[in-house]
């Protein structure tokens, strides 16, 4: 199995929002997650009560058992509450879900729903963080990659859609792949579709930051 992931991890080939022509996942991924947005540590975010999100300071956000739940437009939902210092008119918030270990049920992941807040507080329609894209990473936890756009934000809650618990989200299906690696090895592997299921609780890295306009893509 390792060596399934490993495959996958070197590979690269992932369908993604890319914004400029002939840019691939790992350009994507780079532009957006690592050298090309270089960031502070990630720091954990308080365990209770609101979370200030800092342009430029990503966040590690954990929705668990303990969060505070309600119903919403997706369903009924822990989530966790998100300010900003002040409200941003344009941003691109980069989301990174971190796949945690349920017994049972092995690495499951959490389907990030923002729903925006008003400037009267009112909750505007929720917002899906799609498409996420699997980026597996050796020996460290697999994560699922997602950014989006966000126009006039000063706050919102981070939950999940009730209707997708228990089902899965899948990678699509690859073709065989055989590649060498920089090492010298050899690697190989027989077509196959990713899976991991949704859960109700998870771990999510949020960083924002702000941008001169609107656009489709981050």
């Amino acid at each position: 199995m390792w060596l399934v992931l490993l495959t996958l991890w070197l590979g690269g080939a992932h369908a993604g929002p890319i914004a400029f022509v002939g840019e691939t996942f790992h350009d994507w991924k780079e532009r957006l997650f690592g050298k090309g947005h270089p960031l502070p540590e990630v720091v954990d975010a308080p365990a209770t009560g609101a979370i200030t999100l800092v342009p430029g300071q990503p966040l590690r956000i954990r929705i668990d058992a303990q969060a505070p739940q309600r119903d919403l437009a997706k369903g009924h939902s822990h989530y966790r509450e998100v300010v900003l210092p002040q409200a941003l008119a344009h941003a691109s918030l980069r989301v990174q879900v971190v796949t945690q270990r349920q017994r049972k049920v092995g690495n499951t992941v959490f389907q990030p729903v923002l729903y925006l807040q008003g400037e009267d507080g009112a909750l505007r329609e929720p917002l899906v963080v799609k498409p996420l894209h699997l980026d597996i990473r050796p020996f460290r936890k697999s994560r699922l990659l997602g950014c989006v756009r966000l126009d006039d934000v000063r706050g919102f809650l981070l939950a999940t859609d009730a209707s997708v618990v228990g089902k899965s989200w899948e990678a699509q299906v690859r073709e065989a792949i055989k590649a060498p690696s920089a090492s010298g090895f050899y690697y190989a592997t027989d077509a196959i579709k990713a899976r991991l299921p949704f859960a109700a609780t998870g771990q999510v890295i949020l960083d924002i930051s702000a941008e001169d306009d609107a656009g489709p893509t981050c």
